[in-house]
């Protein structure tokens, strides 16, 4: 009897031996996946925003405050990495009135993650918002310039990983409105039109925006 109680307890530590061997045995800390938020504010009054994080398996709402400088509002938040994680994006003035709102619900991966928007409705009659999520960040400098017709201006473009260190990507140069400028490979932008549109610099899906405005 006493023999077949060893047996057995031999062949059950060889078992769980196996299994910690393989990585199934032990259970680690959830891991955290980071998402950078960047959006362009320039010509809007807003001067907070606030970035909430819920989802099924986080008992307590997540909140991040957005740093703004110069008309551009981005920074990070580490979630636990997972499904159904709804982030919800407000916007405030200085006197504290929500002035936009959008969310959207995604699954987070630990590591890098693809590039998505989210559109904030405004609440108060401004012009919406386009913030991308991703690993990444692009700003664009100068984030703004008044342009007479045939105007010129150079714009640049930066890139910066999830943990605000530079890095380097291909850079997509586009213009929403060539009637008002153009823009060509090297970001240089010509007035073309009297009015205002936006200049995009988009690299794997994430996009940084200056907002361009031409006199007649």
């Amino acid at each position: 009897m006493l023999r077949n109680r060893l047996t057995s307890l031999v062949v059950t530590l060889a078992f769980l031996t196996v299994l910690a061997s393989c990585g199934q045995g032990t259970v680690g800390p959830p891991a955290d996946g980071t998402l950078v938020i960047n959006a362009n504010l320039t010509g809007t009054m807003i001067a907070t925003v606030v970035a909430d994080v819920t989802a099924p398996d986080i008992p307590t709402t997540l909140v991040f405050n957005i740093p703004i400088v110069n008309g551009i509002a981005t920074g990070s938040i580490t979630v636990r990495a997972g499904s159904n994680r709804t982030v919800t994006l407000r916007a405030y003035d200085a006197t504290g009135v929500e002035t936009h709102s959008g969310s959207t619900t995604i699954t987070i991966q630990s590591g890098a993650n693809p590039a998505m928007a989210i559109v904030l409705t405004p609440l108060t009659g401004d012009v919406p918002i386009t913030v991308t999520l991703g690993s990444f960040s692009v700003t664009v400098t100068p984030p703004s310039a008044n342009l007479g017709i045939a105007g010129t201006v150079q714009l640049s473009a930066t890139i910066h990983d999830a943990n605000g260190n530079p890095t380097t990507g291909v850079i997509s140069w586009a213009t929403h409105d060539p009637g008002v400028a153009t823009v060509d490979s090297n970001g240089l932008v010509t007035a073309t039109g009297a009015g205002t549109t936006s200049i995009s610099a988009v690299v794997q899906g994430v996009t940084g925006i200056a907002s361009i405005t031409v006199g007649p």
